[in-house]
Order: structure tokens, then C-alpha cells, then sequence
């Protein structure tokens, strides 16, 4: 079997591979909403909107590619929305505080932001989002 072949029969790796391209468009939107909005608009507003277009968008992609699952699919999309729902407040709390309490820059706080909720969706999503019995 070639590395690719395994590598593409990896979870673990089609989850960070499908999470990084999502997690590229969806920073790039935030990029393009901050910029866009300008300084007026507080940053969970662009946080918001970005994390909404790729939830729906990613939802599809784990489930038919990472997590390969069938049936349940209202059931999945609620439990991923909810997973999800608790990724983006503890996002959207640490943004806050981060970049404009503090008033550290908003897009290196949020890219290291994202790094660290990698790990706890890849769990989440496992064992809550797709858990099959």
C-alpha cells in the first residue's frame, strides 16, 4: 500500500486535511469580513459569519469523507452544530478578551486561537458529533 493510500485511509489525517482546507477558507473570510468591516464592528461579528458558512460546509465533508458515517443525518448535523456551538463560544470568549480587551491583533490572536481547538474537535466530533454504537 503507498503513502498515500494509507495516508487517505487515515481519519486522523482526512480530518486535518479537510479541517485545514476548511479551516483556511473559513480564516480567510474572517480575514476578508475584518477587513471589510473595518475597525468599528467588533470581531465576533466577522468570528460569526465566517463560522456559520463553513459549519454548514464542512458538516457535509466529515461526514461523507473523515467520519464515513450513514443515517442519522439530522441527528449528526445537531450534534455537530452543538460541538461546534461550544467550539465557537470558547472562540468567541477567548477573540474577546484577547484581541479587544487586551487589544491584541485580532488575526494572529484568532489563527492561534484555531490552532488550539483542533485537538478538541477531532475528539468531539469522534466521540460525540459521528459516535456510532
Amino acid at each position: 500500500m503507498s503513502l498515500l493510500r494509507k495516508l487517505l485511509a487515515d481519519q486522523r489525517f482526512l480530518f486535518l486535511l479537510v479541517g485545514g482546507v476548511n479551516t483556511a477558507f473559513s480564516t480567510a473570510l474572517f480575514v476578508a469580513l475584518v477587513l471589510a468591516f473595518g475597525p468599528h464592528v467588533p470581531s465576533f461579528v466577522s468570528l460569526g459569519i465566517s463560522w456559520t458558512v463553513s459549519l454548514v460546509l464542512v458538516f457535509f465533508a466529515y461526514r461523507f469523507i473523515v467520519f464515513r458515517v450513514k443515517g442519522n443525518l439530522w441527528l449528526d448535523f445537531v450534534r455537530f452544530a452543538g460541538t461546534n456551538v461550544l467550539s465557537l463560544l470558547i472562540n468567541m470568549v477567548a477573540l474577546t478578551f484577547l484581541a479587544d480587551v487586551i487589544g491584541w491583533p485580532t488575526i494572529p490572536v484568532q489563527i492561534g486561537i484555531i490552532c488550539v481547538i483542533i485537538t478538541f474537535n477531532y475528539f468531539a466530533h469522534k466521540y460525540v458529533s459521528f459516535r456510532r454504537t
